[in-house]
């Protein structure tokens, strides 16, 4: 008998505005839980460095994760982090931290990835914000036949990344070459969570999915497979083990309670009054 494979649930083909593409609304949160946004920012023709100015998050741990373009983060804790494609910043906003991004073109393109990831509620949904860069370089490359798979955050095969979180996640970016098949089983925990196509065509258990489509998993703990036919594929997969806490969702931020809100709400009130000093 032929083992089991998570199955897809729904394809996602995101809401655009102008070059931010985004793929999870606050009220789709629970389905994807313990992830509560995945953005896809993409430009051509880019003369200027281009970015949002101070804004602040809480409640969440934050990956940003440049694919082209020379990215310069400064936050409230301090961090001031020059990042070029491959490298990666994490962000814990805790009970509150401001924020900048600006992205400078490669060529005319810029492209980045956002992904956020929901705190457990006791201790460390309120804890204060950290920030930290991690290289290209110091990310371990899992390299098998036709496929490579870049460990971001979590383990895979053994193989830890620097990068850890706080909630059990796994977050990959994988290449699979044409006519291929790649498979992994992960820790059962990890029952929930999606693959994002970002160039190629992917077959995941069967279920066609194409660039730029986000392939939300049946909730299972059964292994993931993925082949590929005559076009070969780039994926990012995150998957994770949900939370058991209340969602209490807004556009900066995602808490288990009104209160938690309420009170990272001010802290970030006052972290951007100082900014504006």
């Amino acid at each position: 008998m032929a083992e089991k494979t998570r199955t897809i649930k729904k394809i996602r083909y995101g809401l655009k505005s102008n070059d931010m593409t985004a793929y999870i609304q606050s009220g789709d949160i629970e389905e994807l839980n313990p992830f509560a946004l995945w953005d896809h920012y993409q430009a051509k023709n880019v003369s200027q460095p281009v970015g949002l100015d101070f804004h602040g998050h809480s409640g969440i741990n934050t990956l940003t994760y440049p694919i082209c373009g020379h990215l310069h983060h400064v936050d409230s804790t301090g961090s001031q982090s020059s990042l070029e494609p491959g490298d990666v910043q994490m962000m814990l906003a805790g009970n509150g931290v401001v924020h900048k991004d600006t992205l400078k073109p490669i060529d005319g393109l810029v492209e980045t990835f956002a992904l956020w990831i929901l705190l457990p509620a006791q201790h460390i949904e309120m804890s204060d914000a950290t920030s930290l860069k991690f290289a290209a370089h110091d990310l371990p490359l899992i390299e098998k036949s036709n496929v490579t798979a870049k460990v971001l955050i979590g383990e895979l095969d053994n193989i830890k990344s620097p990068i850890t979180s706080p909630s059990p996640i796994l977050v990959l970016d994988v290449a699979i070459a044409p006519y291929s098949q790649w498979e992994i089983q992960p820790n059962k925990r990890l029952s929930s969570g999606f693959v994002f196509i970002h160039s190629g065509k992917a077959f995941i258990s069967g279920t066609e999915v194409n660039k730029n489509q986000m392939a939300i998993f049946t909730p299972s703990e059964d292994k993931v497979e993925v082949q590929t036919s005559y076009y070969g594929c780039r994926l990012l997969l995150a998957i994770g083990e949900p939370l058991d806490q209340p969602i209490i969702a807004t556009t900066q931020s995602v808490h288990s309670s009104i209160t938690h809100q309420q009170h990272s709400a001010l802290h970030i009130k006052q972290l951007l009054e100082k900014v504006e000093d």
